[in-house]
């Protein structure tokens, strides 16, 4: 479509528009990324794949090694690993990743400004189709997670493209298209793959019942399967995405997160999965009125929109569909935002064209609107919404009736959702530029390449704004425990808090990121730690290097990455194990499924537990501790015994959240190392409910009391244990395996052991299916030790070992991807030879 002078003025000021609300977000001072989630993943993550690609040059990897002591990289890919967006920053290595990632979000709105706008043009006037795209500019999620979960919007030009190819694909033109911004959008985020093709395949229903004004259902079947054809093409090319990423689903996906139950498939006007929230279509009350006006409608094509959308917003079973049986979350509706603007569009030009009885539509709208307030919970700024949209809404149709002024009506249907949305998003936190150089400085990039220049392989914990930079990789030798990521290897996340029992800070148990613990710090051989505060680095660990205010400590006791030992203990006896004994034994064996004669004897004592001290916040009654509290507070404790800097003192105790008063987050740190136990009703329930901490004294040679801060709220503390260690008994004499850094990389680790007894051989990395490992080049059984790592039986002697991964399902996606290709290929040779013909 030829645009004109007034499309082009158009066009320039809602880009304006869009251009200032940055603008006036950012103000100079802060980055266009939030603080919750954007910093630590959405720029961090796709920046280690191109960290990666340049030192392996490995276009389809399998592994992660950096990160998360080693990750199948499909669980990461959700964060743009095949993104055509992502992989086009691999052509600009001067430009950091930060930037990029601000840029194309920025230019990634505006495309679909756009693009929405054409589309919409070529149905309703320009003044329509200016009207329809300030309002799908405020929508509540398009701008919101454009620096929140960027992957949540960033698809939205290619499938934008996608619906203007649809209707090219029924009037027969380039047909192909259709395949090809599918295919787009799927390898842009993969996540929205299955709504994604669903608002697809609905538009392309709506398209074919307005070209076919007699519909059969013979012609249906037929026009169906052909345009079904074209998505299914679109999904085959993307296998090698879709099929290893989905290995990775079913195989790490964790249960018991999320409350779902049939109560909560009871259909019902849930107005939350249409209106204001970010996390959905996020449009105004309008979209009712138009749904309503939608069903009644004598237009086949528009009854059959509005019935789908009516569908969406009453039944959670087809968001938990969507969702992939994970939880009811609207996210995954905001594909169908524009088929919700499309609704939209139709009900304000019937409006402007004097089409529609307004007054029964008003009446239903608001019987609607007050069934969604009482029929499900909601907040009161979403009441206060609800009805304020209301009042407004039919306030500008009641005057614009009488002036026909469609600035007023306009202003009616759109002031609301730009109120909510200019408040969500001032409200969301954002990266200052000052914290973000700070995590990226040439400083923390000086340490990181001292460590990442050392012959043997180790961890490093980064305890620099430990949320931001939990995945943060500075260069392609620098290796670190930490992760978040929505998927991970389960068997670790479970060994990091339920074996190893790191304290648990966070709501989210995604999150892990570098711990406050010496017990992990030694296991996972984090040699290195990176710190800005002198107080973060624990007993053991000693300066060796500054730049700017970071310094660099090392600790020479850690466990090599990797070693073989003949002190073997079975899974069963481990199991048998309490907590801090089951930790204890860890260290002294490699434990395996086979049943052992070994019977286990610890060095661990116990002493008496800590006491807190009542006070109006605390009161005590039969070794119960009750909290309750209107703001957080803090105690020094008198330890039951001084600890010295060669001992590690285990502290553990209940607490309940879950009482009368109660119900909210609750917390509690011991000299920082907090551990936090959720609401009850928070949807990812952490299930914390005990509280492990490890105590060192840090960098002084004794302590005889801790700092321990309470979390505001109601909460009770139960079952207090104390032991204690000396740090020796958990150095032991194993046989380390010296990997070579000239020929270990992406995929494969190769190196060398001197075993001096035959027994077993473990390595610090999750198993998980796809490992092969090879003894002096002959293939052995690989194993699950430690309850989460990878091992294998070993004999006496020395030995060459290579270990190489293979993301399960990749050759086969690499297969179905390969003839997709080909047959996509083919059809647009068979396309563009028809329309030749045709012409």
């Amino acid at each position: 479509m030829k645009l004109s002078k007034k499309n082009i003025i158009h066009l320039c000021v809602l880009t304006g528009i869009y251009l200032l609300f940055v603008l006036a977000l950012t103000r100079f001072k802060y980055a266009y990324g939030s603080e919750l989630d954007w910093g630590g993943q959405h720029y961090a993550i796709p920046d280690y794949f191109r960290k990666l690609f340049y030192k392996t040059g490995d276009f389809f990897p399998s592994f992660a090694p950096n990160i998360g002591c080693g990750e199948n990289i499909y669980n990461l890919s959700y964060y743009g690993l095949y993104s055509p967006i992502i992989l086009f920053s691999y052509l600009l290595p001067f430009v950091k990743m930060s930037t990029y990632i601000q840029i194309v979000s920025i230019i990634g709105i505006i495309a679909s400004l756009w693009i929405f706008y054409i589309w919409m043009r070529q149905k309703f006037t320009d003044n329509t189709a200016f009207a329809l795209s300030f309002v799908f500019l405020f929508s509540a999620p398009l701008i919101f997670h454009s620096h929140r979960h960027i992957m949540f919007v960033n698809y939205m030009p290619f499938l934008l493209l996608g619906f203007m190819a649809i209707e090219d694909y029924f009037e027969g033109k380039r047909k192909y298209m259709v395949t090809l911004w599918a295919f787009l959008m799927l390898m842009t985020s993969y996540f929205f793959a299955v709504s994604g093709i669903a608002a697809m395949a609905v538009y392309g229903v709506y398209r074919w019942l307005k070209i076919n004004e007699k519909p059969t259902f013979k012609k249906f079947c037929k026009d169906g399967i052909s345009f079904a054809f074209r998505l299914i093409l679109a999904v085959i090319m993307a296998c090698v995405l879709i099929l290893p990423t989905l290995h990775c689903m079913l195989s790490g996906r964790e249960a018991g997160n999320s409350h779902v139950d049939l109560k909560s498939f009871i259909p019902g006007v849930n107005l939350k999965f249409l209106l204001y929230y970010h996390y959905s279509m996020g449009l105004c009350l309008f979209t009712v009125l138009s749904i309503i006006s939608a069903v009644f409608s004598k237009q086949r094509y528009r009854r059959f929109l509005g019935i789908v959308m009516m569908v969406i917003a009453t039944c959670p079973i087809i968001v938990y569909m969507l969702n992939g049986t994970l939880y009811v979350d609207p996210k995954v509706l905001i594909p169908f935002l524009p088929l919700g603007m499309l609704l939209f569009g139709h009900t304000y030009f019937d409006i402007i064209r004097g089409k529609l009885k307004l007054k029964p539509l008003a009446v239903i709208t608001l019987l609607v609107a007050l069934a969604g307030v009482f029929w499900f919970k909601t907040t009161r700024k979403v009441e206060f919404y609800i009805i304020l949209d209301f009042v407004v809404l039919m306030s500008s149709l009641f005057v614009y009736r009488r002036c026909k002024k469609e600035l007023i009506l306009n202003i009616g249907m759109s002031l609301c959702l730009v109120v909510s949305t200019v408040y969500a998003n001032f409200a969301d936190e954002l990266v200052p530029l000052r914290e973000l150089e700070y995590d990226n400085s040439s400083d923390m990039n000086t340490l990181a390449d001292y460590v990442g220049s050392q012959e043997e392989i180790s961890r490093t914990s980064n305890c620099v704004d430990e949320v931001n930079t939990v995945n943060m990789i500075y260069n392609a030798d620098y290796y670190t425990m930490s992760i978040y990521s929505s998927l991970h290897n389960k068997d670790y996340n479970k060994f990091y808090y339920s074996e190893i029992y790191n304290e648990n800070s966070y709501r989210n148990t995604s999150l892990t990121t570098q711990t406050r613990s010496l017990i992990a710090d030694m296991y996972f051989s984090n040699r290195y730690l990176i710190t800005d505060d002198p107080v973060k680095a624990v007993s053991g660990y000693k300066k060796i290097k500054e730049s700017g205010s970071l310094s660099l400590y090392e600790n020479n006791d850690v466990l090599p990455f990797g070693y073989a030992t003949n002190a073997l203990i079975g899974r069963k006896e481990y199991n048998s194990l309490n907590y801090p004994y089951s930790v204890e034994a860890l260290f002294n064996n490699i434990i395996v499924e086979d049943k052992t004669e070994k019977s286990f004897s610890s060095d661990i004592k116990k002493v008496r537990s800590i006491n807190f001290t009542e006070c109006d916040q605390i009161k005590r009654e039969w070794g119960k501790y009750t909290i309750d509290a209107k703001k957080p507070f803090t105690q020094e404790i008198t330890l039951p015994e001084t600890l010295t800097n060669n001992e590690i003192m285990f502290v553990s105790f209940n607490v309940n959240n879950d009482i009368k008063g109660g119900r909210k987050d609750a917390w509690v740190s011991i000299n920082g190392n907090k551990n936090k136990l959720t609401a009850p009703d928070w949807k990812y329930y952490n299930n914390n409910r005990r509280f492990e901490y490890v105590i060192t004294t840090g960098q002084d040679y004794s302590a005889d009391s801790v700092k321990v801060n309470f979390s505001d709220g109601k909460y009770e503390i139960t079952n207090i244990r104390c032991y204690v260690i000396d740090k020796d008994s958990l150095v032991r004499d194993v046989d380390p395996f010296m990997i070579d850094k000239k020929t270990s990389h992406g995929d494969v680790i190769n190196g060398t052991i001197d075993v001096k007894n035959d027994g077993y051989f473990t390595i610090s990395i999750p198993y998980t299916d796809g490992f092969t490992a090879k003894i002096d080049g002959k293939e052995v059984q690989c194993e699950k030790t430690d309850t989460a790592f990878l091992g294998f039986k070993i004999p006496k002697g020395s030995h060459s070992i290579k270990i190489t991964f293979t993301a399960p399902l990749l050759h086969k996606g690499i297969v179905l991807s390969g003839a997709g290709l080909l047959i996509f290929i083919a059809c647009v040779i068979i396309d563009r030879r028809k329309s030749k013909a045709s012409k």
